[in-house]
């Protein structure tokens, strides 16, 4: 199984790094193509769309935008390989096994995270991590809400009274994961599902609707959340990390075209969680297209003219 992951990680790079490049190319306007790979999920291709308003809008260079990479280590290795210039990332990355234990210290505190995955990324692979956004979009536990008055549910150590009979969808990666992923969830909260399936996140919602699982793993900014009336249970044991989303770039990218740094700047603290999940809705939902809905919301910032 191993061998197979690796293998499968090895052919997705490849992807990747075929989708990229351009750095030997010029803009019409006399600029640079700059790289900027996405996440499979909306709020960073929304934010990368931003990120490339903005740069194009203000300079003469250019963003390409590469969607739907599986997962963010691939979006680190090519960063670190100079394949991508940009990314969206989140700081609960800095516990998905990019650094020895030795090096990082596992806290529930956002500022705590942030300050690290700043200050490791940028020593081991020599990204600039910026601050928050000012959005959180982390892992929490779902069920419907009939489910939560039936067992009176609130928190997910109340869940656990249950969960040996209850089937869980959650992402693949959520499964694998390490520090904050299943297994040492079942560790910290000393109880496991009676089944774990690991699915898309569209098919997860689904399944809660047809009552083919009782309960999933989703992300709080998910706009399902409110559109199918689950209940979000209370980490009441502190076990899912914080994930507030930084824009991260390569710090040579950086050093050569440094007008970047003050437009990647000009989105610190820009975005509430309850403004993106309403663009996540739009796009998700309402099937409006990411770079629309993302000039839409600099328009109204006032960023974008």
């Amino acid at each position: 199984m191993k061998k197979l992951t690796l293998l499968c990680t090895s052919l997705l790079l490849l992807v990747v790094l075929t989708a990229c490049g351009g750095k030997d190319k010029e803009t019409a306007a006399g600029g640079t193509f700059f790289e900027m790979g996405t996440q499979d999920y909306t709020d960073p291709k929304i934010i990368a769309y931003m990120v490339k308003e903005l740069v194009e809008d203000q300079t003469d260079h250019e963003v390409n935008v590469t969607e739907n990479i599986q997962a963010s280590p691939l979006i680190i290795t090519a960063m670190d390989k100079g394949d991508f210039d940009l990314a969206t990332l989140y700081s609960g990355e800095v516990y998905n096994n990019h650094f020895d234990d030795d090096q990082v210290e596992y806290t529930t505190d956002p500022d705590k995270t942030l300050e690290q995955a700043q200050k490791l990324f940028d020593e081991k692979f020599n990204l600039k991590w910026f601050d928050s956004l000012g959005f959180e979009n982390k892992y929490t536990i779902a069920i419907t809400e009939d489910l939560a008055k039936e067992k009176n549910i609130k928190t997910m150590t109340d869940l656990g009274k249950y969960a040996k009979d209850l089937t869980i969808g959650t992402d693949s990666a959520w499964i694998e994961r390490g520090d904050d992923g299943y297994r040492a969830f079942q560790e910290h909260y000393d109880y496991s599902f009676k089944k774990a399936n690991g699915l898309e996140i569209s098919l997860m919602y689904e399944g809660l609707k047809l009552g083919e699982l009782d309960a999933i793993t989703a992300y709080s900014v998910d706009p399902e959340i409110k559109e199918l009336n689950l209940r979000v249970l209370e980490d009441d044991k502190g076990f899912f990390p914080p994930s507030t989303a930084s824009l991260v770039a390569r710090e040579d990218t950086l050093k050569d075209y440094p007008e970047l740094e003050e437009i990647i700047n000009s989105l610190t603290d820009q975005i509430n969680e309850e403004e993106m999940t309403q663009m996540i809705y739009e796009v998700d939902i309402e099937k409006q297209e990411p770079k629309d809905v993302a000039k839409k919301f600099l328009i109204e910032k006032g960023l974008l003219k």
